[in-house]
């Protein structure tokens, strides 16, 4: 304990960071937004209201960080015992991120079932979304009931099982939107082109999604007297806004 209040920058500066990375992914998310909206009007209610859901969202977390930050660094200036303090904007980070990921992973399977055909595939995915939707809320509420950051280390096994879950999700995902686009190939040039994209576009959202779960794990696990994981954690909803948005 000691030694993480001993040095603020190791427990400030990475909120900082996380912070201000947030909002630049926040700011891009805002354009996709717009643009959605000049674009698709054409799109289902229930698509609408998920992309207006998730901007919700990503716009009340931001702000709420952005209270954290002023709440850390001007209204306790100068109390550094106080940066071992659990705000509830840093405590809501993972439930926000879990309704957030939650809703487009079921959407992301409902768009292979229109693919495949198979309610076998939608289940069993739907199920992976609701596994890691669900272990996302016990890690919650486990954050709201940890009185400071320092007791942080209780939380790796439910983290490890939550951040280990999403990336099972999101990678069965990825993989079965890869075979059934795979397969949709008909031979013309223009509509293999926009399969190629649309196959291409699914691996790298996977990667760069299954990236930032594994950095937030690696980096809460050993980094411990530390605030690291924020850099990856805050931003994590707005990854997956970011690739619900270009659908």
């Amino acid at each position: 304990m000691k030694k993480y209040l001993d040095d603020p920058s190791l427990a400030l500066g990475p909120l900082l960071i996380g912070t201000v990375f947030n909002a630049f992914v926040y700011g891009i998310c805002v354009l996709q937004f717009s643009s959605y909206w000049e674009n698709k009007s054409n799109d289902r209610s229930i698509i609408k209201l998920l992309v207006g859901w998730t901007f919700l969202l990503d716009t009340f977390h931001t702000c709420a960080l952005i209270y954290m930050l002023w709440v850390y660094v001007i209204v306790e200036y100068n109390n550094s015992a106080f940066l071992a303090m659990v705000l509830w904007p840093f405590a809501a980070t993972t439930i926000v991120t879990t309704l957030t990921s939650c809703p487009i992973q079921i959407f992301l399977s409902w768009r292979i079932k229109q693919f495949s055909k198979s309610r076998r595939v939608l289940f069993g995915l739907i199920l992976l979304a609701l596994a890691q939707a669900s272990l996302g809320f016990t890690c919650s509420i486990i954050v709201y009931q940890t009185p400071d950051m320092i007791s942080f280390h209780q939380l790796i096994p439910f983290v490890a099982a939550w951040q280990i879950s999403a990336v099972v999700a999101d990678g069965s995902i990825t993989v079965f939107l890869w075979w059934y686009l795979s397969r949709s190939r008909t031979g013309q040039k223009r509509s293999d082109n926009v399969i190629s994209r649309l196959i291409r576009s699914s691996i790298e959202t996977a990667a760069f999604g299954s990236f930032f779960c594994i950095m937030d794990l690696i980096t809460f696990t050993i980094l411990q007297r530390t605030n690291m994981h924020v850099i990856f954690a805050f931003p994590m909803g707005r990854i997956y806004t970011w690739v619900l948005e270009p659908e």
